[in-house]
């Protein structure tokens, strides 16, 4: 005998929900004068053998929601659907040899059925199947509305393939270098795609963001992922080993936030996809090796050949040079995997002294570095590194007075400064550098407080608590140094002052971190924002935002580039379907060497 429970499933509610459905309580009426509210959920995709756990899941949620409205008097659109194109259905077809049509309409009447025996709150008068002509042909208009304005276009761009599917893939349906459908390896491939100009709303979508009222963690989220930046587009010439470079263009163009850096550039970078290396093959003196390193870098996944990418790799271009042109310099050309096409023009200068990648790239490949932004005062620096940096504050009982360093090559003063080493404690390291940079044998007293807070100091005591780290009371025990080596001596020499005109001297000095990475030349001095132009002419002496403005003016006035703007929002790449998929309204014609439009509504699958 049947449960109560099982009539009511087996009865009751097969009773009710036929009525429901016959009645159709739960449709949006056309014009009707009640207030409305449109609930959407996300379709789904009618693959497999039915629904899984998480689409009632979703669905209970906004049918709790649509009863709610409704209760309240509302006009309610609660729609469903299916969106039933899709790369499954095509490879499925293939396989057992059934047209996807007919799987896809066998799938989407499983799916409907148990939607249907869940109750839920739907108007099936509103139904949509997206491989419904019917449907699509509006897909199609909008389509050809965007290609008659532009922000429809073809173009040649670098994709994820997937030699099994064979067929494109988004960035996350490729899982460590393999295609998320099949396991087979992905390859980068330039093909010829569909792309929707979503770039031409970039400055609408950020200034969009303001008027949202979203947590502002996500919208700083969404403002990376368009950002936007300003900068400039310069052009660098290409020199080959034949007189003509036989290439679509005589300059490589690059985009730079910091054109003001352009002293610095000592070489540069082409991604492996960038139409030019294939362009100048027959100028590349070791092309099989240049072509070996571009089939190792398509295999790799955007997020791999960047974030992931931990160690340098490239090939230099020989035989070809560019011409830096600012100074008219010869700088090797490279092709490397952390370049990529898709972002600015696919191809960098390489400012190694204060870029963290270029300087990584350049010392493995033990190309120059030039130094063109020195640090000033006031470099903000983080906690781990100020506990592996010392400041020593020397005295001179004798007189009273204090040593600093002078700087020769830039005529300022600091203290002494340096790292500690290893197991050293602060102490021990001040100890160490006083000796190694001026040859006074030191011991240390104690840390900054008491005696040369009060007497040094005095009201400029926080001068020392704002500019250095972890600073150290240091008294001399013998007034004959040693003799220095040659390059310390090179560098700077010691002095002596008295406690107000070493304050006067080191008031506008630089910070002890920025100066001792600078100096060490063991990583890049990326802090750029506030330094002083050095070793670049026309700029020396210029802060860098004077710098960039001058550098922009004079690149426009010569000829070698312009000011610009680039975003990390590229344009979206839309055919990614193959055969099951939406038809795209255009075809090729071979005759009149043009594109036509067909009729959208007329348009049918090939069977």
């Amino acid at each position: 005998m049947a449960t109560y429970k099982e009539f009511l499933q087996n009865q009751g509610e097969k009773k009710w929900q036929g009525k429901w459905l016959e009645e159709k309580i739960d449709r949006a009426d056309d014009f009707d004068k009640r207030p409305k509210k449109y609930i959407l959920d996300m379709f789904p995709y009618p693959s497999g053998a039915g629904l899984h756990v998480g689409h009632p899941e979703g669905y209970t949620a906004t049918d709790i929601y649509s009863r709610y409205w409704r209760l309240r008097g509302y006009n309610v659109l609660h729609p469903m659907g299916w969106d039933a194109f899709g790369l499954p259905a095509e490879n499925y077809a293939i396989k057992t040899g059934t047209h996807p049509r007919v799987t896809t309409e066998q799938n989407i009447a499983t799916f409907k059925r148990q939607i249907q025996s869940l109750g839920f709150s739907y108007d099936w008068d509103r139904e949509i199947d997206t491989t419904d002509p019917k449907y699509y042909q509006w897909t199609q208009w909008i389509f050809l509305q965007l290609f008659k304005k532009g922000l429809a276009y073809e173009a040649t761009v670098p994709i994820n393939f997937c030699p099994s599917c064979k067929t494109g893939l988004a960035n996350e349906e490729v899982k460590d270098g393999k295609c998320d459908r099949c396991g087979a390896e992905v390859e980068r491939k330039n093909m010829r795609q569909w792309m929707l100009r979503i770039t031409a709303y970039a400055d609408r979508l950020l200034s969009g963001l303001d008027k949202l009222d979203w947590p502002e963690s996500i919208k700083s989220l969404q403002r990376n992922w368009i950002g936007r930046s300003e900068g400039a587009d310069v052009d660098f010439k290409i020199k080959c080993r034949d007189v003509a470079c036989n290439v679509s263009t005589n300059a490589i163009t690059v985009y730079t936030t910091r054109p003001d850096t352009l002293f610095g550039a000592t070489y540069m970078v082409l991604s492996p996809e960038h139409k030019l290396v294939q362009e100048l093959k027959n100028q590349i003196a070791n092309w099989a090796e240049v072509e070996a390193y571009i089939n190792i870098a398509k295999n790799k996944s955007d997020l791999e050949r960047t974030e992931l990418n931990k160690e340098k790799t490239g090939v230099e271009l020989k035989g070809i040079k560019a011409i830096n042109p600012v100074n008219n310099a010869e700088i090797p050309i490279w092709i490397s995997d952390y370049v990529l096409a898709s972002y600015g023009t696919g191809a960098i200068m390489a400012v190694p002294a204060h870029d963290t990648r270029d300087w990584e790239f350049a010392k493995k490949f033990a190309l120059p570095i030039i130094d063109v932004i020195r640090p000033v005062e006031g470099e903000k620096h983080d906690d781990e590194q100020s506990r592996r940096t010392i400041s020593a504050v020397v005295q001179r009982k004798s007189d009273n007075k204090f040593l600093l360093v002078k700087w020769k090559q830039f005529d300022w003063f600091s203290p002494v400064i340096g790292g500690i080493d290893g197991d050293e404690t602060p102490e021990q390291a001040a100890e160490r550098e006083v000796l190694e940079e001026t040859g006074y044998k030191v011991r240390a007293v104690e840390k900054l407080g008491g005696e040369i807070e009060s007497h040094f100091f005095a009201e400029n005591k926080n001068v020392w608590r704002e500019r250095f780290d972890q600073p150290v009371l240091l008294e001399l025990i013998d007034e004959n140094p040693e003799e220095l080596n040659d390059e310390e001596s090179a560098r700077h020499e010691a002095v002596w002052l008295n406690g107000d005109e070493a304050i006067k001297k080191i008031t506008h000095s630089y910070n002890a971190v920025g100066l001792q990475r600078y100096l060490a030349k063991n990583y890049a001095y990326t802090d750029v924002d506030e330094g002083v132009m050095i070793n670049s002419e026309f700029l020396n002496g210029l802060v860098p935002a004077e710098a960039i403005g001058k550098m922009t003016s004079w690149l426009t006035e010569k000829g070698y580039g312009k000011k610009a703007i680039n975003y990390k929002l590229r344009d979206w790449v839309f055919s990614r379907q193959r055969y099951w998929g939406e038809p795209i309204p255009l075809v090729h014609c071979e005759s009149c060497k043009e594109k036509v439009m067909n009729n959208s509504a007329t348009i049918n699958f090939r069977e």
